[in-house]
């Protein structure tokens, strides 16, 4: 399959997998505030966390890294990152908010990339989907949501 296609494929199971959380949140039971529920902690492990990111922040770099968070994960996380896209009420645990500078302080660049490796979830795991350099492209995207009036703002 060709870049493109591939890109094309993941689009359309990303929306797919939408209509498909969208339809099992009208059978499930109602919680009073499910949208909100933040979930267990997240902690990636210290060697994760450690790792820093071998690419420099540069307007190439955060504009491919732009480019794979709205064909990946704008769904969930939103246009400004905030944990507010159109998926996100459908899910039990409330997607991050990368615009909360207080919860970005305490995540390592390393575990940003771990986390979205791995997936835990709803969240995907993107190892096999997105290269290396592209989820370190994210990692640099998504800290430039960092303290833009995210802070512990509900999705609306």
């Amino acid at each position: 399959m060709t870049r493109c296609r591939e890109k094309r494929f993941r689009i359309l199971l990303c929306g797919v997998a939408g209509l498909v959380l969208s339809g099992l949140s009208l059978v499930a039971p109602l919680k009073s505030g499910a949208e909100d529920k933040a979930g267990p902690p997240w902690i990636a492990p210290a060697d994760a966390r450690a790792i820093k990111n071998p690419l420099k922040n540069t307007p190439d770099v955060v504009s491919a890294g732009a480019e794979s968070f709205r064909e990946n994960c704008q769904v969930c996380h939103g246009l400004h990152g905030e944990g507010n896209g159109p998926t996100a009420k459908t899910l039990t645990i409330k997607p991050a908010n990368f615009a909360d500078a207080r919860l970005m302080s305490k995540e390592t660049d390393g575990s940003l990339f771990w986390k979205m490796s791995k997936g835990r979830g709803a969240m995907p795991a993107w190892e096999d989907q997105l290269s290396e350099k592209e989820r370190w492209e994210l990692v640099i995207y998504i800290r430039s949501f960092e303290g833009k009036g995210g802070g512990a703002k509900k999705a609306e």
